[in-house]
């Protein structure tokens, strides 16, 4: 592994597939077959590592279906992105309202919604205002007063995200998005399409340790225990033809004992305290990036409840005790 694969914010994944050679963050691919040629490429993409392999008879089509997506998915960074100052995102959160949005903006902000609706809140992208309270505390080594948390609460809502034709509003003064929940998986699972498009059928794209598989075999994909030695796996899971992300209490920590960190619970306001990592296998990267997030903040009991109402979704839990719990559906 080199060093710059140890960048990785979620690069906890230890992965070991029977579809392509390639070495991937966190883990590795190998291939039964000989006749193919496993093709790799790796960039950085949304702050994180990203690593696309193929499998395939062409080499020099696999290289240009890799830069496909590459290009892909650098231009829906560029919609969703925070930190890029002219993202449909940031002038929405900048000025309140954005027409003429392009269709992929309003396809992850709808779904965002219905995760919003299917865990009762516990997934909200309005949560930016308090997360760039918590941010800027950090960074001068504080915490933020109890007046501004509540004030920034007030300002949480999906429900209050007016989305109308080509139109979005924020209907309340100094609310903001974050799609960092849920535009990730997003952008993984057009990488894969597009792959797809280029006739490629055995492929994965992995950004960050958050992935999407295809291919006539299952990759099997070991999950380390968040806080364990980087070899040390927690539990080997099969992924076919599907997603596996993880939303964990180690992305990006605002205290150093991690009771606060980038999940927030818009209820309180304050980082959920029984888990410290889940991992989602769905059918989409989109979806599992968001349940992982709402699952953190839901807790076992709740987001195994949730589960059972979904097909195909499954996760596993791992709680700030180390205990290990999988829900009962699906592959996990």
């Amino acid at each position: 592994m080199t060093q710059s694969q140890h960048l990785s914010r979620r690069g906890f994944l230890r992965i070991s597939a029977i579809l392509g050679l390639g070495v991937s963050a966190g883990g590795w691919l190998l291939a039964h077959e000989t006749a193919a040629v496993t093709v790799s490429e790796t960039r950085l993409l949304m702050g994180s590592i990203a690593n696309l392999t193929v499998v395939s008879a062409d080499a020099a089509h696999a290289r240009l279906a890799l830069t496909a997506a590459f290009d892909r998915m650098q231009a829906l960074e560029a919609i969703f992105s925070r930190f890029q100052p002219e993202s449909w995102l940031s002038r929405l959160n900048r000025t309140g309202s954005v027409r003429g949005m392009p269709p992929e903006f309003r396809t992850v902000i709808d779904q965002a919604v219905k995760i919003g609706d299917l865990s009762e809140g516990a997934f909200d992208i309005s949560v930016e205002p308090l997360l760039a309270l918590y941010r800027a505390a950090a960074r001068s080594g504080d915490r933020p007063d109890a007046v501004a948390v509540k004030a920034a609460r007030a300002l949480i809502d999906y429900r209050a995200i007016d989305i109308r034709s080509d139109q979005v509003r924020l209907l309340r003064p100094g609310m903001a998005l974050t799609l960092d929940g849920i535009a990730k998986g997003y952008i993984i699972d057009e990488g894969i399409r597009t792959l797809e498009a280029y006739g490629l059928t055995k492929a994965m794209v992995e950004v960050g340790g958050d992935l999407h598989a295809r291919g006539p075999e299952p990759w099997h994909i070991g999950i380390q225990s968040p806080h364990a030695a980087p070899d040390a796996i927690s539990r080997v899971v099969e992924v076919h033809n599907q997603a596996l992300t993880t939303s964990g209490d180690y992305v990006s920590t605002f205290t150093d004992d991690r009771s606060l960190h980038h999940i927030l619970d818009p209820r309180s306001g304050l980082s959920p305290t029984e888990l410290s990592s889940v991992s989602v296998t769905a059918g989409s990267a989109c979806t599992a990036d968001a349940l992982s997030t709402a699952l953190m903040v839901m807790g076992v009991e709740s987001g195994v409840r949730l589960l059972q109402r979904m097909e195909s979704v499954s996760a596993l839990f791992i709680g700030k005790d180390g205990r290990v719990t999988a829900s009962s559906r699906g592959s996990t």
